[in-house]
């Protein structure tokens, strides 16, 4: 039953995390510090992206339906109605670019990073500094007003929110927010760059789900898991929302200043 439990504080942690602008690689890693619970083969936390990621495309399928639909008309029937959808995906994929390039140049960088939890601790404290400070700025531009600056340099940011303890959604904001881009808009695109980043970041691991077959006996904990993450991926997004209308990413940053400083103070005490 306990082993159990940990599985679903797994799932919580990666749902709410993924979401939200206090990094899940970074919670995750922690959890698993604080709880003993070590996965060489990496599987779960594979499943853990591919819940999440589902999640996401349920939540922003209509806009994303919207988005395919108007480009492909675009390309194969020249509809100008629907010009402003293709170049919106051309402005999703050219931020997109960055971060591929960057994940594949630096893993090992990251993945040495990730094993140090005062690294973490320490990024996670950058990382609310980074949300306090966006929270000033106050944007005007909408979603027509969008070029194709304005998709590398928050494809650029994106880049940060690879690193274990910067939050990807806060990386992508915080570009938005450079650019004087208004909230909602710079939600909005945000959100849909999710889906191509949790892709990526799934397809990157998807060598590891072949472990799968042998491990038929965390499969039932691995299930519990993976429907949390799900559910609480979901539901995170629409809270996110919520917080970024009312202007409250502070919240956040506070949040990780306090859990970046317990990081760091633990792993002082831990060796003296």
């Amino acid at each position: 039953m306990l082993e159990l439990l940990k599985y679903i504080l797994l799932g919580l942690v990666q749902g709410v995390a993924e979401v939200l602008p206090i990094s899940s690689s970074a919670h995750l890693i922690i959890v698993q510090e604080l709880m003993g619970i070590n996965n060489d083969t990496l599987t779960f936390e594979v499943l853990l992206h591919l819940a999440s990621l589902i999640a996401i495309l349920a939540f922003l399928w209509k806009k994303l339906w919207q988005l395919i639909k108007g480009f492909f008309y675009y390309v194969f029937k020249k509809n100008k109605e629907y010009e402003k959808d293709f170049k919106y995906v051309i402005l999703l994929i050219l931020s997109t670019i960055p971060a591929v390039i960057f994940a594949l140049l630096f893993k090992d960088v990251i993945n040495l990073l990730a094993s140090k939890l005062w690294v973490v601790g320490l990024l996670l404290i950058i990382n609310g500094c980074i949300l306090l400070t966006i929270t000033r700025i106050v944007g005007f531009r909408k979603r027509e007003e969008l070029n194709y600056k304005d998709a590398l340099v928050i494809g650029c940011f994106q880049c940060l929110g690879i690193l274990p303890g910067i939050s990807r959604s806060g990386s992508c904001l915080s570009g938005a927010f450079t650019r004087k881009i208004e909230k909602e808009t710079a939600a909005d695109y945000a959100f849909l760059l999710f889906i191509p980043a949790v892709l990526g970041a799934t397809v990157l691991e998807l060598e590891n789900l072949g472990s799968l077959s042998g491990e038929t006996n965390n499969l039932i904990y691995y299930i519990v898991g993976f429907i949390v993450a799900m559910i609480t991926t979901y539901f995170s997004f629409k809270f996110l929302l919520a917080v970024i209308k009312k202007g409250k990413l502070s919240w956040f940053g506070y949040y990780c200043l306090a859990i970046g400083v317990g990081v760091l103070i633990q792993q002082i005490i831990t060796k003296m």
